[in-house]
Formats: structure tokens, C-alpha cells, sequence
């Protein structure tokens, strides 16, 4: 179940990804994988390795910093669009023993009910899930509301890029003279421009003879 879980598709009920260490004598750095239906699963491996796995299997990158929907001048790691309905929110979850170690974590976006103050050792907020789970952050609530707002602004930006690229006859500009046009179904074909007109162009498609 560790290690199949998302093989069984249930990443679908998925909360949150939290870093978490071994207890006892197990000093190992794993991943409790939140379910909401209640459950937690202990998956023995670290939570970037499990951001990746889960990325690939939905065969998205887990790298997000240079996509349409990511923006200059972030100093912290990037909310991770999985789909047209769900964003990891990378949180600040624990304080690591070692730097190399990660304190990283990531939410579910539209998995967060609400969230509020709460002071225990060096937690600042608290997030209330789906399934009546408790999350405590390191995050205060300023810092924790930006996160989650931009999260849904990546989705956002995810869904409309790829509502323009599938309306019919969409163009995207390749350099001065070269566009692409993007025709119903995503397929695209090469196009130069013939003219323009105040805010109207005049394309030809490389493959025809006649402009657009």
C-alpha cells in the first residue's frame, strides 16, 4: 500500500504530502501521504522523491518555475499544477535536522477548508482539510494565504492557457514574422505574416498558397 498507492489511484483523494522522520530507532525521512477519507500512509520515501513519482504518472514535470502559469521574482519553491483541478502548495511543515534534509510539504489547494492562528512549539497556523484533518504549518497566516492564493492563481492561469490553445484558429507569435496557428484538436501548423492592419493580421499558412 506504501508504495502502490498511487498505482491505485489514490493520489484522487489526496491532501497533502507531509515530511515526516522515523520513530524509535528509525531515523529514516520519509513521507505521510493524507488522505481525505481520514487515513494517513507512510511512504518510505522523501517527499521531492514522492512529488516526482506522482508528477510523472499524471505525465506532468514536477519542475513548474518556467511554465506559462509560473511568475519572475519568486524567492520559494512554485506551486505544482497536477491538472485542470488540482495544485500542490509547497508549505513549510517542519523544522529538518539537516538542511539537506527538506521541511517541505505540499497541500491539496482546493483541499483547504480554512485555516487559522496557532502557537505550539514552532508552528504558526493551522489548516482545517477535507475529512475533518488538522495540518499545522510553520507559516504564519499572511505568508500561508499568499501561498495558497497563488496556488489558485496557477491553476487559474493552467486552465485559460490551455483553453487558448485548444480554441479554433488560435495564434501564437514565434518571432517578428513567424507564427504558429493552432487549429481545432491542438494541432499546429507554421504560418508567416502577410500583412496587419491596425490590430488585424494577415497570416499565410506555410502549407497553402492563399493568406488567412
Amino acid at each position: 500500500m506504501a508504495v502502490n498507492w498511487i498505482r491505485e489511484d489514490l493520489w484522487q483523494k489526496l491532501n497533502c504530502l507531509v515530511p515526516v522522520y522515523g520513530s524509535g530507532d528509525d531515523a529514516g525521512n520519509y513521507t505521510e501521504v493524507w488522505l481525505d477519507d481520514g487515513r494517513k500512509i507512510l511512504d518510505r520515501r522523501r517527499t521531492k522523491t514522492v512529488l516526482k513519482a506522482l508528477a510523472a504518472h499524471l505525465g506532468v514535470s514536477w519542475r513548474q518555475e518556467h511554465t506559462a502559469w509560473s511568475w519572475e521574482g519568486r524567492s520559494h519553491l512554485a506551486p505544482v499544477v497536477l491538472g485542470p483541478e488540482m495544485v500542490l502548495v509547497p508549505l513549510r511543515l517542519r523544522r529538518p535536522r539537516s538542511r539537506d534534509e527538506g521541511g517541505t510539504g505540499y497541500v491539496v489547494g482546493g483541499k483547504v477548508k480554512t485555516f487559522e492562528p496557532y502557537n505550539e512549539g514552532f508552528f504558526r497556523t493551522l489548516l482545517y482539510l477535507d475529512g475533518n484533518m488538522t495540518l499545522p504549518c510553520l507559516l504564519n497566516m499572511d505568508t500561508l494565504a499568499l501561498r495558497l492564493a497563488e496556488g489558485e492563481r496557477a491553476l487559474r492561469r493552467r486552465r485559460e492557457t490551455f483553453c487558448e490553445l485548444s480554441a479554433p484558429n488560435f495564434t501564437r507569435r514565434v518571432n517578428n514574422n513567424s507564427y504558429l496557428l493552432v487549429e481545432p484538436g491542438g494541432g499546429t501548423v507554421a504560418a508567416r505574416l502577410v500583412d496587419s492592419r491596425g490590430d488585424v493580421i494577415i497570416l499565410r499558412r506555410e502549407d497553402k498558397s492563399s493568406p488567412l
